[in-house]
């Protein structure tokens, strides 16, 4: 792992000073506009008057069409700082679909402040589930007789697709939560399939304040990272020591946790950043050996940060997920934004940015193509040294070059429409009226606007008034094949690649669903309709980068389908097919006579029914073998790495991104 990052190790301050100097021009086809009156119906609850969101500062939100309807809602809990008290409110906004909400005045969840929602789909009966940590009163504080401790929750709630949820009672949730008020960050609950058995599992990282008691100081409190498994869909299940020795992952707080995949082996790793025991800004990868279990932690240098958030996403466009980290390295007080290029064999160098990235505490990251160019744009709120609350936008110009707009003091870029300045909340870019273009939609702590200090709102991209064209889905993939080991009952799914009018083939990405025809159980890598394609949530880290996947299923018959997604976070429609696992022999349905190459530890495994030549080329794009085969077998490769593997067969070329 590079650790000589001197070149990006600037204060805040002089990486400002730099910035006013060299900044590159706003991008001019970008333009925001806020909605004045997003919603049109409160309730009474709290003499809220009908037009803004409730307001809100220290907490996170999720995005997810809980109902079905094709538009996405939003829930978030917090206090409202314009009424009286400590009561903290529940708001879950249902999306009218006509560009206005309605706030759910019996919202049927515990409210929780301080928190991470997730939607997911726990029990894979195709409708969106909710899970939610935090404390039930703002006004929590540590007391030594643990008398306060009822207040942190824990709770996972079962949705019926229509709007009504069901608490699972014994949901084997830890209470814990990440650090009260501040720049804590707010992405500390992560949703993925870790060990590939078709159910949803959860990272957490925070404070188990229980183990407080005893103490001298609430400092001295426990930090943890938990890994759940999902059981069956009807509990999670702690698991106490998923790394590789028998060994816990290490405890972290005030910062972000991750599942996401950034090996490129379709298999999902850990990130966790945040603060220790030690009182040290530390952060973490855990490599997923895709047995259950996880390589020896793999700590970040510098570049782990407190107060953070971190997060992953393909900034050039090659395929692979890049480090983006904000927030505070105790260590030295100062504050950072880190880009740290994905180099495709696990390890990453970082990117010269201080001339155009302000280094922040609070910050909430949010990614999208904002202007349909195919490069994926960055949308984050912050604390800096010199611009104390403020929303940037970050336009991608490719090669890690970005344009910036915001809202800075002063306004210099408010010919082009600026965002209010808001940070140590929620971030996030959603399409929330269908209309082909990510808009922007943020809560926190703001600097005008507010004299409260509180701030919540939406912003209508208009740029299609600046000549972007609204994005549209992207093609599904071709020639999808369904191969069954008997021996394993292990199935493996692969396809071509889909493609798009703007975003690089290799930068897009996959869903994959695979439902069980007896019982209609459907497991997806990311909550979708099947028949239409549409993305039920705007949290995509699950989302495959590479042309295959493998699951372990019992027997039965099974219908499976995959999409494209591109880098406006747009779902094609999902190409379909079937395969069964039955007792004996192999049962393939599909385009059957595709080849099937995957990454093995041994080197690349290949399954050809007719004579192929394959071509391998290494991370430099070498050519390092070719070779005329037929059948099965493996190609040996020296070292491991990322590979892309050319075959020409039956007058067809597939190509595969293998990671070994």
């Amino acid at each position: 792992m590079m650790r000589n990052v001197t070149a990006i190790l600037l204060t805040a301050a002089n990486a400002w000073a730099m910035l006013a100097a060299q900044t590159p021009a706003p991008a001019e086809n970008v333009k925001f506009a806020k909605v004045a009156a997003p919603v049109t119906n409160q309730g009474t609850q709290g003499n809220r008057p009908a037009g803004e969101f409730y307001h809100a500062t220290y907490t996170g939100a999720a995005w997810g069409d809980y109902d079905n309807d094709g538009f996405l809602d939003l829930y978030y809990s917090d206090r409202n700082t314009h009424i009286s008290g400590n009561t903290v409110f529940n708001n879950l906004y249902h999306n009218s679909g006509d560009g206005t909400f309605t706030r759910v005045l019996r919202a049927p969840f515990s409210s929780t402040a301080f928190s991470c929602p997730v939607w997911l789909d726990i029990n894979r009966d195709g409708n969106l589930d909710l899970v939610i940590s935090g404390v039930s009163n703002w006004s929590y504080g540590w007391k030594a007789d643990g008398s306060q401790l009822g207040y942190i929750r824990a709770h996972a709630y079962l949705g019926d697709g229509q709007g009504d949820f069901t608490e699972i009672e014994d949901c084997g949730l830890h209470p814990i939560f990440n650090g009260l008020t501040g720049g804590k960050g707010h992405n500390w609950i992560s949703a993925g399939d870790y060990d590939r058995d078709g159910y949803v599992d959860l990272l957490m990282t925070g404070f188990d304040d229980i183990n407080r008691l005893g103490k001298e100081h609430y400092e001295d409190a426990m930090r943890v990272a938990y890994l759940y498994r999902n059981i069956g869909g009807e509990r999670f299940e702690l698991q106490p020591s998923p790394v590789q020795g028998d060994k816990p992952l290490t405890g972290l707080t005030d910062g972000s946790a991750l599942m996401t995949d950034l090996d490129g082996d379709g298999w999902l790793d850990l990130l966790t950043t945040g603060y220790s025991e030690k009182h040290n800004s530390e952060g973490y990868i855990y490599w997923n050996n895709g047995d259950g279990t996880f390589s020896q932690r793999q700590p970040l240098p510098v570049w782990a940060l407190t107060n953070a958030s971190s997060s992953v996403a393909d900034l050039d466009g090659d395929g692979l997920p890049d480090l983006v980290l904000t927030g505070i390295y105790v260590d030295t007080g100062g504050k950072y934004f880190y880009i740290c290029k994905n180099n495709g064999d696990r390890t990453f160098t970082p990117v010269d940015v201080a001339d155009t990235f302000e280094g922040i505490d609070g910050g909430q990251l949010a990614f999208g193509d904002v202007n349909h160019d195919g490069l994926t744009d960055i949308l984050v709120g912050g604390h800096g040294s010199t611009h104390e609350h403020t929303t940037w936008l970050y336009v991608n110009q490719g090669n890690f070059d970005f344009a910036v707009n915001g809202a800075y003091y002063n306004d210099p870029f408010g010919k082009l429409g600026s965002f209010s300045r808001v940070t140590h909340g929620s971030h996030h870019l959603v399409d929330y009226d269908n209309d082909g273009l990510l808009d922007a939609w943020f809560l926190g702590w703001c600097n005008g606007g507010c004299g409260n200090g509180c701030l919540t709102e939406l912003w209508h991209n208009e740029s299609a008034t600046k000549g972007v064209t609204p994005n549209v889905q992207p093609v599904a993939p071709t020639a999808i094949s369904a191969t069954v080991n008997p021996a394993s009952d292990v199935v493996s799914l692969s396809w071509t690649p889909g493609s798009d009018e703007v975003t690089p083939t290799s930068a897009l990405r996959y869903n994959v669903y695979v439902k069980n025809l007896a019982d209609e159980s459907c497991f997806m890598l990311i909550p979708a309709n099947p028949l239409t394609g549409q993305l039920k949530v705007s949290a995509l880290n699950t989302a495959l980068t590479i042309t295959d996947y493998q699951m372990r299923l019992p027997k039965g018959d099974y219908e499976w389908g995959v999409q494209t997604i591109d880098n406006g976070n747009v779902g094609s429609a999902f190409t379909t097919g079937q395969f069964s696992i039955a007792t004996s022999g192999v049962a393939t349905i599909g385009d059957a006579g595709q080849p099937v190459v995957t990454a093995t530890r041994g080197g690349i495994a290949y399954r050809l029914n007719a004579a192929a030549t394959v071509s391998v080329y290494n991370a430099q794009g070498m050519l390092v073998n070719r070779s005329r085969l037929m059948g099965s077998g493996t190609l040996a490769m020296a070292t491991g790495g990322f590979y892309l593997v050319a075959v020409e067969h039956q007058n067809k070329r597939y190509t595969y991104r293998l990671v070994l």
